[in-house]
């Protein structure tokens, strides 16, 4: 970035071989050997194995094609190296001046399927997403405002668990991270609540789509501090990061 903002995935171009699992750093990355493959990269299979190694192979395989918990990342279209796409789709809520309604954003097939229907509008109803950020302001220094949001639902390799831990882009020591970003909301005024989702570093728009009309709005979240916050690790106004990490 202009300002060295931004965090380089290394694990983007999959070095890691023979199923290996790649845990992105700063400024490098380190590859998670399965047993019986060493190397930088886990390219160089080991001789001299055991019966309990090439077992132990062979449940790394079979455990890489196993499926893992999902998660959403919002704001993009695809899933990280670490993880297998499902599906992307297009993020939906509550229209930002309603009451009612879901406040879980959700994150919507391109394709939908239809069951029984009376065309009812007055019931829950769901809009577009759309981002709500100005140019040339951090974090995201593009214009977003009124461009609708995309997602995808991701499936994690070799995983049990996930969750997103927001105020910080890195992930305690020995789990691995997805994605990081920002913390996003509705706006604080608004009458619709939203929940507190990460949305990615590097935002994509929905293409093809006009957005305009404002529905379910995406602000980005900044400290209020001194109000059970404390006001020197956390800063007045700062836009707070945020992290999905996988186990």
């Amino acid at each position: 970035g202009l300002k060295c903002e931004k965090d380089i995935n290394e694990c983007a171009s999959q070095p890691c071989q023979n199923f290996a699992t790649c845990h992105d750093g700063v400024n490098g990355y380190v590859c998670q050997c399965f047993h019986g493959y060493k190397g930088v990269n886990c390219e160089k299979e080991m001789l001299n194995e055991t019966t309990t190694d090439r077992i132990l192979k062979i449940v790394d395989r079979v455990d890489a094609a196993s499926n893992g918990p999902t998660f959403i990342r919002w704001g993009r279209t695809s899933c990280p190296s670490t993880s297998r796409l499902v599906y992307h789709g297009l993020a939906a809520g509550d229209h930002y001046g309603n009451y009612g309604s879901g406040s879980n954003p959700l994150c919507l097939t391109k394709q939908p399927v239809y069951g029984r229907y009376a065309n009812n509008k007055w019931g829950g109803i769901l809009y577009g997403a759309q981002y709500q950020i100005q140019g040339q302001s951090q974090p995201y220094t593009n214009s977003f405002t009124n461009r609708p949001v995309p997602c995808a639902v991701c499936e994690t390799k070799r995983k049990r668990a996930t969750f997103m831990l927001p105020a910080t882009n890195q992930c305690p020591s020995t789990w691995v991270r997805e994605y990081h970003g920002y913390l996003m909301s509705s706006k604080y005024n608004n009458q619709y609540i939203s929940q507190y989702l990460c949305f990615d570093d590097s935002l994509e728009a929905v293409q093809g789509i006009s957005g305009h009309s404002r529905g379910s709005d995406f602000f980005v979240v900044g400290v209020q501090c001194g109000y059970g916050l404390p006001c020197g690790p956390y800063i007045q106004a700062r836009e707070l990061t945020c992290v999905v990490c996988s186990k």
